[in-house]
């Protein structure tokens, strides 16, 4: 297990806050009175059952759904009200569940995309391509640091399901977030895979709030500072891993087996 972070500054804000927050589909509540705080510099994880609302709640705080009720707030400042974009230019950033890089596209263009939204090139069609010049030694040194330098040119349909996901959280990095979310980051992987992302996750908490949604106990054991279980869209409890794992309603909520903790 990774050693928690320094308590936060008496009086600052969480990182990221959900308060009370309830998510309504037709008549099925999803998210049911949600709260919790996410301190600045931790590596913070979601865990539950399948259906426990894990997803949904990441889409609440991403901006990405707007709540039935209660609010999210990023460093004191509410966000709930605000489009993705909006959020992603307050320092969140987000990584998905299901894969969501250009596939027809080269590593190292996918991350010059990114690169590209906050600036003005994206509204100036008739730029030159050399534009994009000044944004090629960033784009090196962000798929330096998610281990692709090598991989620049590769088409990103051709990259493992691993590498896929060290691109989406490079592109991730693109924004230069205060706060990561990344959803299910060793979904699907093998081994040697998944040590490859753990470690990669470890590489980008530093000097920055992380939160994931993960069902590999091993890794949320090994990465995460605190976590929050949540059941049927509720919290069930939320503490430090060796706390939690040893709580009989979370014995319970996963079968009665204290191993898969």
């Amino acid at each position: 297990m990774t050693t928690p972070h320094p308590a936060p500054t008496p009086g600052a804000p969480p990182a990221l806050e959900a308060r009370n927050l309830v998510k309504d589909f037709r008549g099925f509540r999803a998210t049911n009175d949600v709260t919790l705080g996410i301190r600045e510099g931790e590596i913070h994880a979601i865990i539950g059952p399948n259906g426990a609302g894990k997803t949904t709640l990441f889409n609440l705080l991403s901006g990405f759904l707007t709540p039935t009720s209660g609010e999210v707030r990023l460093f004191g400042e509410r966000i709930d009200t605000l489009a993705p974009h909006a959020v992603v230019r307050r320092g969140l950033s987000r990584s998905f569940q299901i894969s969501s890089v250009f596939p027809t596209m080269t590593v190292r263009d996918n991350v010059l995309v990114a690169l590209q939204s906050p600036t003005r090139l994206p509204g100036q069609f008739w730029s030159r391509l050399s534009a994009l010049d000044a944004l090629g030694e960033r784009a090196d040194r962000i798929l330096a640091d998610v281990g692709l330098g090598s991989a620049h040119a590769r088409l990103a349909a051709d990259l493992s399901h691993g590498e896929k996901r060290q691109l989406e959280i490079g592109i991730s990095l693109t924004q230069e977030p205060r706060v990561l979310l990344l959803d299910e980051p060793t979904s699907g992987m093998g081994s040697e895979g998944i040590a490859r992302v753990t470690g990669l996750v470890r590489q980008v908490a530093q000097g920055r709030t992380v939160v994931l949604v993960e069902h590999n106990m091993s890794v949320v054991a090994e990465l995460a500072d605190r976590i929050t279980v949540l059941q049927y869209g509720a919290v069930l409890a939320s503490g430090a891993y060796d706390d939690v794992r040893r709580d009989p309603r979370v014995i319970e909520a996963y079968l009665g087996d204290e191993a898969q903790l």
